[in-house]
């Protein structure tokens, strides 16, 4: 019986072509080392006369080179260019990147359609790989945020190191009854479904943490105004009775309100607080205590009412006050280390 070879491995087929020299060497017939290795005897002929006119060499497997590539070199170097705009540049609706857009814009600068697939692999090939983009406001002014680290930054640590201080990065942050849920093993097909409450409500955190590994917070009762906020710079001042604090938060209108800056006056021989540029965030260490917090120590929380939410978050804010290297972790990375 005659066996397609395109069923065989590269490797057993190169087996073959070299032995069936081997054995028309010795006599055999062309038939019947054919039938001996279940292949066409036209076959056979192809690796006799392959051998004859190029020797060994031609009977040893090579990868299929595959279709030409549509695009040339020209064309790929366009196409990494573009990319470096966002999308809404090329007239599309949002600034996100997919294969199916690109696969539009190549079309209409080459002429030539690449399926999206091929799309993927080219991108992957040159580098590139699909990411999550980082969310940044709109309203945030870079030159801001830049003379901050350039001039602000600075004069924080020489007042740091003038005073002595304990440094501390401050936020605040609001835990909703309703959890981030995370993955689970389920069969395939069958989402499993995960009960929580369906109340609404939460809580608001505040917390402060140091490059030296410690952390301060509190679960407020109520949202956070100016005189939460002095209460909380007080119990910061307890914590170390004998040291000098300096404190940078965000510009949230409870930061700038009158009475703070009047607190601030009033202990200004052991408290310092500077202000973060609008809109950066990431310029703010202790941001990471609530993603830590919420995507990982209280991922899919079966906290019923706000009460039950309150023991649980502090008991998962106690847990993170007690890790030092955890704490140490959020500066990882910052311009702070």
């Amino acid at each position: 019986m005659v066996i397609d070879g395109r069923s065989y491995s590269h490797e057993v087929l190169e087996h073959y072509r070299f032995r069936a020299i081997e054995l028309h060497e010795e006599g055999k017939k062309v038939n019947d080392i054919a039938d001996f290795f279940g292949v066409h005897r036209c076959s056979v002929s192809d690796w006799i006369s392959a051998y004859k006119k190029y020797g060994k060499e031609k009977l040893k497997s090579t990868k299929a080179q595959g279709p030409a590539f549509k695009y040339d070199v020209e064309e790929i170097k366009n196409l990494l260019n573009f990319l470096q705009d966002n999308a809404m540049m090329h007239g599309f609706e949002t600034p996100l990147w997919t294969c199916k857009r690109i696969q539009t814009v190549m079309k209409k600068i080459t002429n030539k359609k690449l399926h999206t697939t091929n799309i993927m692999r080219l991108l992957r090939r040159t580098g590139l790989t699909p990411q999550k983009p980082e969310r940044r406001a709109s309203q945030r002014d870079d030159v801001v945020v830049k003379r901050w680290l350039d001039e602000e930054w600075p004069r924080i640590k020489a007042h740091c190191r003038r005073w002595q201080a304990m440094l501390y990065f401050q936020d605040e942050a609001g835990i909703s009854l309703t959890p981030v849920m995370g993955k689970t093993w389920a069969p395939k097909g069958k989402t499993p479904i995960v009960k929580v409450t369906g109340k609404r409500g939460g809580l608001c955190v505040t917390s402060a943490i140091s490059p030296a590994g410690k952390m301060i917070f509190r679960i407020e009762k109520k949202r956070v105004n100016a005189d939460k906020h002095i209460e909380f710079l007080e119990q910061m001042l307890k914590q170390h009775p004998r040291r000098k604090i300096i404190v940078i938060e965000d510009r949230a209108p409870v930061h700038r309100a009158n009475k703070i800056k009047e607190f601030v006056e009033m202990h200004k021989k052991r408290l310092a607080v500077y202000l973060l540029p609008s809109y950066a965030p990431e310029l703010n260490p202790d941001e990471h205590v609530w993603e830590y917090l919420k995507a990982y120590k209280l991922k899919a929380h079966q906290a019923q009412d706000t009460k039950e939410l309150r023991k649980l978050v502090k008991r998962k804010m106690q847990g993170i006050q007690r890790k030092k290297k955890v704490i140490n972790s959020f500066f990882v990375g910052t311009y702070v280390l």
